[in-house]
């Protein structure tokens, strides 16, 4: 039986679309002396750097070097930007803006799309805190501290450190 508290994780990259001009110009300067494969290289490198993995909690962002987390319950608002080449080929960034900081996902393809799905899945992890927030178990009545001083009181007592009476006194005021 699969194990239910696993996230489920999809992982995207950068679309071949959003780097259409590099791989077109590339293309083209191949027959002046190959400089084009050096170019095509370098756009293939350039669209493969970074990774995003969507969990049903967090997104990560990952290059060579750094991995970026952001919780889903912390987004405030996620925005689509694109140019007009970008609106054509319906790709785009995705910038997701916390309290703290933003982060962007470069590249996606249909990004109003996985803007409403991402949107949805942040909706559903705010209802689900919320939710844990209420059910949660309320803490015990006692003050800070006083299972540790009631327990040392008792070791005193046990050691023979305090008399019968001393305990008895003392105890009271716990309780």
């Amino acid at each position: 039986m699969a194990d239910q508290s696993k996230d489920k994780v999809i992982t995207l990259g950068i679309s071949w679309k959003n780097h259409f001009l590099g791989y077109a110009l590339s293309v083209l300067l191949i027959p002046l002396f190959g400089i084009g494969l050096l170019g095509l290289y370098w756009v293939y490198k350039r669209q493969k750097r970074i990774t995003y993995r969507v969990s049903d909690t967090q997104i990560s962002s990952r290059d060579s070097q750094y991995q970026r987390n952001v919780d889903l319950v912390n987004i405030d608002k996620v925005e689509v930007q694109q140019n007009w080449l970008q609106a054509k080929l319906n790709v785009g960034d995705l910038e997701l803006h916390t309290s703290a900081t933003s982060m962007t996902l470069y590249g996606m393809e249909n990004p109003y799309n996985l803007k409403g799905l991402l949107d949805r899945a942040i909706a559903e992890q705010k209802r689900l805190q919320k939710q844990q927030k209420q059910t949660k178990t309320p803490e015990p009545d006692t003050k800070p501290g006083t299972k540790d001083r009631m327990d040392y009181l008792t070791g005193l007592w046990q050691q023979g450190l305090v008399s019968n009476e001393e305990f008895e006194k003392e105890r009271k005021h716990f309780e």
